[in-house]
């Protein structure tokens, strides 16, 4: 027959020292009734309550520290998970009867029970040592009585040490209970320690991002806009450029017409560039990936950094040997560039020097976790450093952000370096500045490397045209109209589509077509289901692209592959004619 389990709530009660059990919150949640006899209570009255709500410092002592000594003890408690204990404290007690406060001193010790880790409850018990701590300083009346308490009261001391064993015996179950949980301490401290170590780099990194964060929430705000009106924008652009592209070429060079339409072509240009800055910097923007070498890029712009920085700022190009190849758009890295460059030059007006470098370098797994969004690997770095002005930590913050710029009115869009941080996110890199008021900034930036060769720079191509046949599909008519009179104009034969099922139609109808130019997005049948279909009528007939919209609607639509031919929208009869014949003589 099993034994019977003892009662350990009924031995805690009855236990005969004061006992009281706080939740860590400081509630009171059970109470021996020794503890009630000593302080004067019931369990009714205080259990449920919070302690200092019961036992408040004494109102007639101005210099009271019984409720600070022991607040200041149960959050040691709660802090160290480890016992603590108190030396003799003069802490009164209100009377039951409402009437002011009783002397009282006491010996206190907290002891906290944990679980899993976990602080569940603070066990308070004290001893009233009033009657002795009254009769040391009434002996001398001074302020040290604990000293003649100390030396005179030795009989005091055997008689607790007594009380201490009665009551380490009587109440052994109550401490089996929690005898598992009280040994787990030690090895919860250390476990604390290192969490707390973890938590201190969590928290370091988490504060640095924070900014970052919310550079990035803006980034997609205004991406979400750009995306939403590029591809009407693009449209638009297209037949005012190509309109003011053709009245230039129409009218002679001294027409007093000729600087007005030379002005609509530059507001157009404006406006086409700002939409692409716009869609860069919040990685909306198509781009025509290459294998690149970096070296490669840098020494087709080196004439132009010359001409860019001027005399008074010396130019060292510090190129890495054997530097490896990566995979990016070589029109937007000469950007990236260029803005570094006119960044860095109008942070030297009294001159200076300007180092653009590259190395091969491997992120480890510390940069990475010290960096947010950096993938551990094989990179190759491209550093831009000036010995300019430099920048405090608060300009440094902002310093991506949209349409943010230290320069004065009128100087700057302040989309220069937003454009930068949209085209290396875009093509999976990451960019970092270091800096200091006064001791020049240094931009660093960190491309993914790739094993493949670097592929020939294609050799432009005059934008002279054809007496080829072409197939256009164009769903927007003004951009219809206003491409299908460029191509015209060049000498192609163009027949005119004005959505898929129109071109199906004259591709069956019409014996020979050298070239489909076909917008991307278009009601009923896409651009590319459509070439898939002309294709397979016309295993040799070249395709040609072109949209107004962004990355993410082209590449739902399944267009951009490597190596396929692709116009991005605003079209200009220039732009239009290179890709033609581009593409027709691949």
């Amino acid at each position: 027959m099993a034994a019977p389990v003892p009662d350990f709530r009924l031995l805690f009660e009855h236990a005969p020292a004061p006992y009281l059990v706080l939740e860590p919150d400081f509630t009171i949640v059970g109470v021996s009734e020794a503890y009630l006899a000593a302080t004067m209570t019931t369990r009714a009255g205080i259990v449920g309550r919070n302690l200092f709500d019961v036992f408040p410092d004494n109102p007639a002592e101005v210099d009271a520290t019984g409720v600070s000594n022991l607040r200041a003890s149960l959050q040691r408690v709660i802090a160290t998970l480890a016992p603590d204990t108190m030396a003799v404290q003069k802490y009164d007690i209100p009377r039951p009867d409402g009437q002011g406060f009783e002397e009282r001193h006491w010996s206190p010790i907290n002891t906290p029970v944990v679980q899993d880790g976990t602080l569940r409850y603070i066990v308070h018990r004290v001893e009233d040592v009033t009657a002795f701590a009254r009769a040391a300083l009434g002996r001398g009346g001074m302020p040290n009585g604990a000293e003649h308490l100390e030396r005179q009261t030795s009989g005091l001391e055997r008689e607790l040490f007594q009380r201490a064993q009665e009551l380490q015996r009587t109440n052994e179950s109550l401490r089996t209970l929690h005898a598992e949980l009280e040994g787990r301490v030690a090895k919860t401290t250390g476990e604390l320690a290192r969490e707390a170590d973890a938590r201190q780099r969590t928290e370091h990194e988490l504060k640095r991002s924070e900014e970052q964060l919310r550079q990035a929430q803006k980034l997609e705000a205004v991406g979400r806009l750009a995306a939403g009106i590029a591809h009407d924008f693009n449209n638009l652009l297209s037949v005012v450029l190509s309109y003011a592209e053709e009245l230039l070429f129409d009218l002679p060079v001294d027409s007093p017409s000729r600087r007005d339409a030379l002005e609509i072509q530059r507001a157009g240009e404006r406006a086409a560039e700002l939409t692409r800055q716009l869609l860069v910097f919040s990685r909306q923007q198509v781009l025509m990936p290459k294998i690149l070498d970096l070296n490669d890029v840098l020494s087709g712009l080196h004439r132009m950094l010359g001409r860019v920085l001027g005399e008074d700022i010396e130019l060292a190009m510090l190129p890495a040997a054997l530097l490896g190849q990566v995979n990016a758009d070589p029109g937007q890295l000469e950007q990236v560039v260029m803005n570094l460059v006119v960044n860095a030059r109008d942070a030297m007006p009294d001159g200076g020097k300007l180092t653009i470098a590259t190395s091969n370098v491997d992120l480890d797994e510390v940069y990475a976790r010290e960096h947010l969004g950096v993938e551990p690997g094989r990179y190759v770095m491209l550093s831009v450093s000036d010995t300019g002005i430099g920048m405090d930590k608060a300009t440094q913050a902002r310093l991506f952000e949209p349409f943010f710029t230290t320069k004065g009115p009128g100087r700057g869009t302040g989309l220069g370096l937003s454009t930068v941080f949209g085209i290396i996110k875009q093509s999976r890199g990451s960019i970092w500045v270091y800096s200091e008021p006064g001791q020049g900034s240094t931009f660093k930036i960190y491309l993914p490397r790739v094993d493949a060769a670097a592929e020939r720079p294609m050799v432009a191509t005059a934008t002279a045209g054809g007496s080829e046949t072409i197939l256009l599909v164009e769903d927007e008519p003004q951009v219809r109209v206003v491409v299908q009179r460029a191509l015209e104009r060049a000498g192609y034969q163009v027949l005119v589509a004005q959505d898929a099922n129109d071109a199906l139609r004259l591709n069956a109808a019409v014996a020979s077509i050298d070239l489909l130019l076909t917008d991307v997005v278009m009601p009923q049948m896409n651009g590319r289901e459509l070439s898939e279909r002309v294709r397979a009528a016309r295993p040799g007939i070249r395709v040609l692209f072109t949209s107004g919209y962004t990355d993410d609607a082209i590449l739902r639509h399944g267009v951009l592959d490597q190596g396929v031919p692709f116009l991005q929208k605003p079209i200009t009869p220039a732009s239009l004619m290179r890709s033609v014949r581009e593409t027709l003589d691949a």
